[in-house]
């Protein structure tokens, strides 16, 4: 599995994501507050996983972010640090104004079908 595409054991679902970074709360800035992010470091990627559920209540997730410690944003940098903290699945969402993830059973086509109820364009 590539480290920068999502994953999982069977893969039922696949699909994508979007996300719109948090103008209050950044997760570099909680990475920092935790002492795990070193000078010049910001986060370029990130990944939140969930695994082991059974049917119960999901009351922690876990947040992997990799970091740069470039000065800007570089379009393919050579390496990059990860780090891991658990979270709720609350405060994973915080970090984001607007998060949008859509999956679909893997082999459907629905590209031509009819939504019939809310959806969003």
């Amino acid at each position: 599995m590539d480290t920068f595409t999502a994953g999982v054991q069977y893969n039922d679902f696949k699909g994508t994501v979007a996300a719109d970074i948090s103008d209050n709360l950044s997760i570099t800035e909680h990475l920092a507050s935790l002492g795990k992010v070193k000078n010049d470091e910001r986060v370029v990627a990130f990944r939140i996983t969930s695994s082991g559920v059974r049917g119960t209540q999901v009351t922690g997730v876990s947040l992997v972010a990799y970091l740069s410690n470039s000065k800007k944003f570089e379009p393919t940098p050579e390496f990059v640090r990860a780090v891991e903290i658990r979270v709720t699945p609350g405060e994973a969402l915080a970090f984001f104004k607007r998060f949008d993830l859509v999956a679909k059973r893997d082999n459907v086509d629905l590209t031509a079908t009819r939504i019939d109820g809310p959806h969003y364009d």
